[in-house]
């Protein structure tokens, strides 16, 4: 089955270049494409001869940025959005908002820039003066991100600056509505080839799985999604098999996938068109490993899910804090103590001001201890621990190797071999 094609405009492929150093799957989830088509685009695109690297690299000046003739501009902190916001008179600060991440919650969220403080522990009253700035993702104007950390991208400062991006915001938002309408239109288009490949009965089970998935990911933690997002990827296989081994009920034979990758790439054309922003990452993370499993590539190990705790296991206490903070922290019982019974484990929480956040912070810690003691080296903290270290060892490695070119380049005697 030939998969769908659509043209790659030039900003597709300017953002397809700005994210190329993201995971595929995180790629095809933002462009709403399947995986393969990201993966071919960008080989193009890193290709001087080819017809899409010459049109994204027409301007001389983005051109020379590739070649690093230029040094590239300071990245401004996240503070100072901030604090030019809060300050300057023609920003309407109610139009901004912030993305960050909650720890509790173990994801990104979003607040606006004037959200006051209710769980985080001092004395600042608005949530921006109160929120460590390391945890600051992003920041937007209404709907679009004019600061992002992960991506280096600063709209505020840089060009086109602030003034510019609200000046122009009507037509982006019209640009991006008008995106979404074509990804609308290339689902349907996508969903009726699909049908026709695997027949309506074995089609409307995907479709029922895929509804299944999305309930899923609004209940469950991420542990268990992770076990549901697998299942689904290896029943939705299934299905394309049975349409291969029988394909007398489908309505279009010729555009049966004709093996298990073919499946899966177009499996993953249908999930990058999904409207859950959070859930398409994780279904085509497990769909590139399926890939790379058919093709006989290594896969990178998971760490393993985190233990189940049994609350008959654990004692709870509670009992004033200590530290700074007055009254507020040392005449409250808002530190959590809980004991693990049968391994005699124990993890204590005062983190915050709130008492249920105390406790599911101690609950997601008492979790973590558990895994190192019954899975050692394989726990999620040492697996953590390892890939920090040999990232530190290449970074040394890569240090030396620009300090040794550096004194070849220089003819610095001291980088000669000495001879007795």
């Amino acid at each position: 089955m030939a998969n769908l094609y659509q043209e790659w405009s030039l900003e597709q492929d300017r953002m397809l270049w700005e994210y190329r150093n993201e995971p595929v799957s995180t790629i095809a989830a933002r462009l709403g494409r399947g995986l393969r088509g990201v993966e071919t685009r960008l080989a193009k695109l890193k290709d001087p001869s080819s017809n899409a690297y010459m049109r994204l690299f027409s301007d001389d000046l983005a051109l020379s940025n590739e070649k690093n003739n230029g040094k590239k501009p300071k990245f401004v902190p996240a503070s100072e959005v901030l604090r030019r916001i809060r300050w300057d008179a023609s920003l309407p600060s109610q139009d901004f908002s912030i993305l960050y991440y909650d720890r509790v919650e173990d994801e990104v969220l979003e607040a606006p820039f004037d959200a006051p403080n209710t769980s985080i522990k001092g004395k600042a009253t608005n949530i921006i003066d109160a929120l460590p700035e390391h945890r600051i993702k992003g920041i937007k104007f209404k709907e679009q991100i004019v600061w992002d950390r992960d991506r280096r991208l600063d709209l505020v400062f840089s060009a086109p600056g602030i003034a510019r991006v609200m000046e122009s915001y009507d037509a982006w938002k019209q640009a991006r509505d008008a995106e979404e309408e074509t990804n609308r239109k290339r689902q349907a288009e996508v969903s009726y080839r699909l049908q026709s490949a695997l027949g309506t009965e074995r089609f409307t089970e995907l479709k029922e799985l895929s509804r299944e998935i999305q309930t899923t990911a609004q209940r469950e933690d991420n542990m268990l999604l992770m076990l549901e997002v697998e299942k689904y990827v290896q029943v939705a296989l299934t299905l394309f098999r049975q349409a291969r081994e029988n394909p007398s009920s489908s309505l279009a034979p010729s555009l049966i996938a004709i093996n298990d990758y073919e499946a899966l790439d177009q499996l993953s054309e249908i999930v990058a068109l999904l409207p859950d922003p959070h859930l398409k990452p994780v279904i085509l993370t497990e769909v590139l490993r399926a890939m790379k499993k058919v093709e006989g590539k290594p896969v990178e190990s998971q760490p393993k899910d985190l233990p189940e705790i049994d609350e008959a296991d654990v004692v709870e206490t509670f009992v004033r804090g200590s530290g700074p903070g007055g009254q507020k922290v040392n005449k409250t019982s808002n530190r959590v103590s809980l004991l693990h019974v049968p391994t005699g484990l124990r993890v204590e929480c005062q983190d915050t001001r709130s008492l249920q956040q105390n406790r599911k912070i101690a609950r997601k810690r008492l979790r973590l201890k558990l895994d190192e003691y019954l899975n050692g080296s394989q726990s999620r903290t040492s697996l953590a621990a390892q890939k920090a270290a040999a990232k530190k060892l290449k970074s040394k490695a890569r240090s030396r190797s620009r300090q040794k070119q550096k004194r070849e380049a220089n003819n610095d005697p001291s980088s000669e071999t000495v001879e007795d």
